[in-house]
């Protein structure tokens, strides 16, 4: 557990926050979440929009949104990405974020709010992918489909051969990351978007369900690109 210096206004704030959390709070989207295996610490079931309007409430502040991550509240989490400034995020606290990243909806709001605007972002979508742990491949996969536009050539010749290695997984949310990733790098150019066809092409009568969910959504971006 992560412990902070007695900040009485910081304090203040997230007693705020978290009255107008639980003021907004939804028991039916929470209760549904739970029905789905959708599991948090804490859950109110705020909708996106409504967190992002708190949010707007209060300015970018590096200790408060470490305090509302550290928290480890579905709807704190989420703020805590919108609120954290990209220039006082160093890859050390990418790092720590990540080890809690476990839920595929707060990978997807913290690669889209935070993680993807960071100057590093490629070099931690390449270190994650590599790791040997599920969750990190999976934030990989997804922060790689948010900044496909920014990775170099040689990034993504690492990336792609990275999910053909780990393709063969019973994980949905993994291949569904590593799906939308190549299907994003497609966008690059013609060249690039026939190599990663030619190396997916063999999953299309794949007996394993990733590969062939993999080999569709791939060939029906390549489609729809049309090049």
């Amino acid at each position: 557990m992560k412990y902070f210096i007695q900040n009485e206004q910081i304090d203040n704030t997230i007693k705020e926050i978290r009255k107008k959390v639980r003021l907004s709070m939804n028991g039916v989207v929470s209760d549904k979440m739970k029905e789905n295996g959708i599991r948090y610490k804490q859950n109110f079931g705020v909708d996106i929009l409504r967190l992002k309007q708190i949010a707007a409430g209060y300015d970018q502040n590096k200790d408060l949104a470490q305090r509302l991550w550290a928290l480890q509240i579905r709807e704190t989490m989420i703020l805590a990405t919108l609120l954290q400034p990209v220039d006082s995020f160093s890859p050390e606290m990418a790092d720590e974020w990540l080890v809690l990243l476990t839920h595929p909806e707060i990978v997807e709001q913290c690669c889209m709010n935070l993680f993807a605007k960071l100057p590093y972002a490629a070099e931690l979508c390449l270190r994650w992918a590599k790791s040997d742990m599920l969750w990190h491949q999976i934030t990989a996969f997804n922060l790689g489909a948010r900044i496909w536009k920014s990775i170099d050539d040689s990034q993504s010749d690492e990336l792609v051969q990275r999910a053909l290695e780990i393709s063969d997984t019973a994980e949905f949310h993994l291949y569904k990351s590593i799906a939308l990733m190549l299907s994003r790098l497609c966008r690059t150019n013609k060249e690039l978007s026939d190599k990663i066809y030619e190396e997916i092409s063999y999953m299309k009568n794949s007996d394993q369900p990733s590969k062939r969910y993999i080999f569709s959504e791939v060939s029906q971006e390549i489609s729809f690109l049309n090049f």
